[in-house]
């Protein structure tokens, strides 16, 4: 999908998982909007419409989405399509990098070009040293990773909430979840964008600088020469013949000897104005050094944009697409639940069919295997099935109540980990023991304290963990 259809989807993203409780878009509204992508898209029994069926079914559910919620809430058009600055920068920036290098006064004074200019060997020393930290981000990664972290790192101060005028406290949530993960998400195109246009504006300075010097020279006869404190004719003979080595010999521009360079010294006697040569010389060098190459990373940029904006990368692993895009299956995806020391009465059962849906989509369906025993040895535990397809994730499930111990809980994790790697996540229920401590003083507090002691173990065995109330299931 391009640019602008990963906005909304990412946007859509930002709405859903900040408005639990369902204050902008209704449970009926989500499931509407994700029948009628699948009907739009030619979806329906898991055909595939065009060659990114997955990317038209999220532009287009996210799409319905937000334009219903724009009608009742205007504000949100300011998100969906902010002012367009880049195309405005991508040309007016270039034009004043031209004007400045067209119109600057340090590097050619009228009636006198100095061949020793400090500003001008600046232009061309600042280029060649950013060619340098150019090939050395190429060679050294971490040099990459900073540059384009630069673009990804939220500017914008910790609690910061985007405040539309009119709207409600749900909205700007998501607007500042939003800001947040598109300045993260569009951290790449940014950074070539920024890219091209910092290019450009180098490019055309140069260009300016030697445009000046040509359309100066019309009218101004220049005295060209150079003085120096410390340098003799010899030591400026040999800057310079090293400095003009790329333009003579590229654009077979004739050479100059020692004596000529004493002759030039701005005190010698019988000094000579002309300088249309060295106008030319100069010109060459600034083409060869900043023009050119300029020109060409800023096409390299260009191109990378062009890929970025028509192909935006968006992680299709996270929860929430994995969800979505788990009803465009022609057969329904299955979670697969091994209980650990858990027993999965009638109601706890249909609760895990709604934790499927709402993990893997609305057609998604749980099937409780036989579970594991206390204590149980893995050797005398079947391994599942990695070929099983349908299951396209296997929960481990274990009881809030209990304390993990690595011997027994551990080892569980370890050999589902093993057998299915990447396809385990590890379901805590924390129904009972939220009963247990209903009405307690302190409750919250232990609550939240045996959470964060199994989140930790998860960590530490390489599972993600996800808190499920079997009880209270996510359609209730």
């Amino acid at each position: 999908m391009d640019e602008r259809a990963a906005r909304d989807v990412v946007l859509a993203h930002a709405l859903e998982t900040t408005d639990d409780e369902h204050q902008l878009l209704r449970a009926e509204d989500r499931r509407e909007a994700s029948l009628s992508a699948r009907n739009l898209c030619g979806l329906q029994g898991g055909r595939d419409a065009g060659r990114d069926p997955a990317g038209s079914f999220l532009q287009t559910r996210a799409a319905l989405l937000l334009d219903g919620l724009e009608r009742r809430a205007p504000t949100l058009k300011a998100m969906r399509h902010p002012p367009r600055l880049a195309p405005l920068a991508s040309w007016l920036l270039p034009l004043a990098a031209f004007l400045a290098g067209a119109l600057t006064e340090r590097i050619a004074n009228p009636h006198r070009m100095d061949l020793l200019s400090p500003p001008l060997l600046g232009v061309l020393g600042w280029n060649l040293l950013m060619y340098a930290i150019l090939a050395a981000s190429l060679v050294v990664p971490p040099l990459r990773q900073r540059g384009a972290a630069l673009f990804a790192r939220p500017w914008l101060p910790e609690g910061w909430r985007w405040r539309p005028r009119r709207g409600s406290p749900a909205l700007a949530a998501a607007g500042a979840r939003f800001a947040l993960d598109w300045q993260r998400l569009a951290a790449p195109l940014h950074l070539a964008r920024g890219k091209r246009i910092l290019h450009l504006c180098a490019a055309l300075f140069g260009a300016g600088v030697a445009l000046s010097l040509y359309a100066r020279g019309l009218t101004v006869e220049y005295r060209v020469g150079w003085e120096s404190t410390f340098l003799d004719a010899g030591q400026v003979h040999a800057i310079l013949s090293t400095l003009f080595a790329p333009a003579t010999w590229l654009f077979r521009l004739p050479g100059f000897t020692p004596a000529e360079i004493a002759a030039l010294r701005f005190d010698a006697p019988g000094f000579v104005a002309g300088g249309a040569r060295w106008v030319h010389l100069y010109a060459a060098l600034l083409a060869i050094v900043v023009v050119i190459p300029r020109l060409l990373l800023a096409a390299v940029a260009r191109w990378k944009e062009t890929h970025l904006r028509a192909d935006f990368p968006l992680d299709m692993g996270l929860p929430y697409y994995r969800k979505l895009l788990g009803s465009l299956s022609p057969v329904p995806l299955r979670l697969r639940v091994i209980p650990y020391s858990f027993a999965v009465d009638a109601a706890r059962g249909q609760a895990l069919q709604a934790v499927a849906r709402s993990m893997l989509g609305d057609t998604a369906q749980a099937a409780v295997m036989p579970g594991w025993d206390y204590g149980a040895d893995p050797l005398d535990m079947p391994a599942p099935d990695a070929a099983d397809e349908g299951a396209t994730v296997t929960a481990a499930l274990v009881n809030l109540s209990a304390t993990p111990e690595a011997e027994n809980h551990g080892a569980f994790l370890d050999h589902l980990a093993r057998a299915l790697p990447g396809k385990i996540v590890l379901a805590v229920d924390q129904s009972a023991y939220a009963a247990r401590l209903d009405g307690q003083a302190g409750a919250d507090r232990r609550l939240e304290e045996r959470r964060r002691l199994w989140q930790d173990f998860g960590t530490l065995h390489k599972v993600p963990v996800t808190f499920v109330d079997l009880l209270h299931p996510p359609d209730a």
